[in-house]
C-alpha cells in the first residue's frame, strides 16, 4: 500500500512491542469465527501467569482479559490457523488477479507466461509465519491483499524484464508480498480515517515499514537482502522518502524495484482506478516523476505498459474542449499561485543552512519547476494551444487534452505532497534555527488558503 508521504518527524516505530496484543491479534480473533484459530501451546504472561491453555480458541472473549498484558512469547508463535493458505491457493489468487485485470492479462499473453509464477509461489509453504499472515490478510484486509498481489506481479515482471537471475527475482517477489505485513498492526481507525491524518497518526502509519522488517526478522531463513528491500520500499531516489531519507546510491536494486512497484500500484489504485481509468495512463505520471524513482525502471515500466497494447479511452469530445479549457484555466491559476507561495517560502531561505531535510524540500520545488515549466499549465491561451498542438503533431485533440489533464492532476498532487511535507517538518522540531521555523510557519498560514481537493 502506497502511503507516499515523506517522513519529516522522528521515528518511534521501535515502540511496537510484539509481546503486547494489537490489531493483528484481533484480526486473528475475528478470523476464528470462520476459520478456527487455536492455541497450540500454553500462553503465559511475561510474569509467568497462565493466560490461555493449549487447545483453546483465539476469540475476542479469550483475548480481551489480557489486552494490556505483556506476553512471554508473541501470540503469533503460539497459535495455529486450521486452514492455512497453501501454495496452490496462493498461485490461484495470483492467477485470478491476472485474469481480472485487463493489463496483467495482456502482459501475460504477450510476454510473461503463468509458468513463470509457479517457482515463486511454491516457496510459500517453506515459511509458515508468512502463510499465517497472508491467510489473515486475505480474509480480514482483502483490499490490502489485492494490492499486495498487484505489487508482487509488478515486481516479478520488472525483475524478469531486467533479466535478473531466478534467485533475485524470487527475492524481489517475496519482498513485495511481505512488504506491508506491518500494516496489519496499525490501528484500524488510522487506516479507515478519511480526513487528513495528524502528525502523530502519520508517524504511527509510517511505522509500518519498521514493523514489517521486525516481523520478517523473526522468521527463520528470511534473507537479509529481502528485509533490506522491505525497509526501503518508501525510500525515494531523490531523498524525499522515509524512514531514512536515502538517495538513489544508498537504495538497493531490490528496494528500488519494490518501491517503484508499490508506487505504481498506489498511483493506480488511489488516483486512477476510482475514476475508471486504465493502467496505461500511469505512464505519464511516471515520466513526470522520474527523478524520484528508479530511472531505468521507469523506462522499463513504460515499455511494459505500451507492450500490453491496451487502448486509451477518450477524455472529452471535441465539442467539449472549450468548456474543458475554461475549467482548466481556472484551476491553472490556482495551482500557479499555490506553487508561487511554496517556492517563495522555501527558496527564500537560501541554501547554506546545512539541513538535509530542508534541502530535500527545496529540491522538490526545483523538481516541480523543471517538470512543469513550459507546459500547458502555464499557458493563458489554453484553448488555442490545445488545438494548435493537435494540428502540429497530427494527433487527436483528445490526446492533447488527456496529457494536459494528467499534468494538471500531477501538479496538484505534488503541491499537496510538498505542503504536507512542509507541515510535518515544521511540527517535527527538527529545524535547529528558530528564525527559519518562524518563516516556514508564517508561510504555511498563507499557503493554507490554496489547499484544494485533488482534481478528478
Amino acid at each position: 500500500m502506497s502511503y507516499d508521504q515523506p517522513s519529516m518527524i522522528k521515528n518511534t516505530s521501535s515502540a511496537w512491542d510484539p509481546l503486547r496484543l494489537d490489531a493483528y491479534d484481533f484480526y486473528l480473533a475475528h478470523l476464528c469465527s470462520t476459520n478456527p484459530v487455536i492455541a497450540i501451546k500454553d500462553i503465559y504472561s511475561g510474569a509467568g501467569e497462565l493466560l490461555l491453555a493449549s487447545g483453546e480458541l483465539i476469540t475476542y472473549k479469550t483475548l480481551l482479559p489480557f489486552e494490556s498484558t505483556s506476553l512471554a512469547l508473541p501470540l503469533t508463535h503460539c497459535i495455529q490457523i486450521q486452514r492455512l493458505m497453501s501454495n496452490a491457493d496462493f498461485l490461484q489468487h495470483m492467477i485470478n488477479t491476472i485474469r481480472e485485470t485487463e493489463f496483467f492479462q495482456s502482459l501475460e499473453e504477450r510476454k510473461y507466461p503463468l509458468d513463470s509464477l509457479r517457482p515463486v509461489s511454491e516457496m510459500l509453504e517453506q515459511f509458515p509465519l508468512v502463510q499465517q499472515r497472508l491467510t489473515v490478510m486475505e480474509a480480514q484486509m482483502n483490499s490490502l491483499f489485492q494490492r499486495t498481489l498487484s505489487v508482487g506481479l509488478w515486481s516479478i515482471f520488472i525483475a524478469q524484464e531486467m533479466r535478473l537471475p531466478l534467485e533475485e527475482t524470487q527475492l524481489v517477489f517475496w519482498a513485495a508480498i511481505t512488504h506491508d505485513f506491518g500494516m496489519m498492526h496499525i490501528p484500524p481507525y488510522i487506516l479507515a480515517k478519511e480526513e487528513e491524518l495528524t502528525g502523530e497518526e502519520w508517524q504511527t502509519l509510517q511505522g509500518h515499514v519498521a514493523i514489517s522488517c521486525q516481523v520478517l526478522r523473526e522468521i527463520p531463513d528470511v534473507p537479509l537482502e529481502l528485509i533490506t528491500a522491505v525497509g526501503e520500499h518508501h525510500e525515494r531516489c531523490d531523498g524525499t522518502g522515509y524512514p531514512l531519507g536515502k538517495v538513489e546510491s544508498e537504495i538497493s536494486l531490490h528496494g528500488q524495484i519494490l518501491g517503484l512497484s508499490d508506487s505504481i500500484v498506489g498511483i493506480y489504485y488511489n488516483r486512477f482506478k476510482p475514476y475508471g481509468r486504465r493502467w496505461r495512463e500511469v505512464i505519464a505520471v511516471l515520466e513526470l516523476n522520474r527523478a524520484a524513482y528508479l530511472y531505468r525502471g521507469c523506462e522499463i515500466v513504460s515499455t511494459m505498459i505500451f507492450r500490453s497494447e491496451i487502448p486509451l479511452d477518450d477524455v472529452v469530445e471535441g465539442s467539449e474542449v472549450p468548456e474543458f479549457a475554461e475549467r482548466m484555466l481556472q484551476q491553472n491559476a490556482h495551482l500557479q499561485q499555490w506553487f508561487a507561495e511554496l517556492s517563495s517560502v522555501l527558496t527564500g531561505l537560501g541554501y547554506t543552512h546545512g539541513d538535509r531535510k530542508l534541502h530535500s524540500l527545496q529540491n522538490v520545488v526545483l523538481h516541480i519547476a523543471s517538470t512543469f515549466k513550459g507546459s500547458l499549465l502555464f499557458k493563458e491561451d489554453l484553448r488555442e494551444s490545445l488545438q494548435s498542438i493537435a494540428k502540429q503533431q497530427g494527433i487527436s485533440i483528445n490526446k492533447v487534452v488527456e496529457d494536459a489533464l494528467l499534468r494538471q492532476q500531477e501538479m496538484n498532487f505534488h503541491l499537496h505532497r510538498l505542503t504536507h511535507m512542509l507541515q510535518v517538518y515544521v511540527n517535527s522540531g527538527d529545524c535547529k534555527q528558530s528564525k527559519i521555523t518562524e518563516k516556514l510557519a508564517f508561510g504555511l498560514k498563507k499557503i493554507g488558503g490554496f489547499i484544494a481537493p485533488p482534481i478528478s
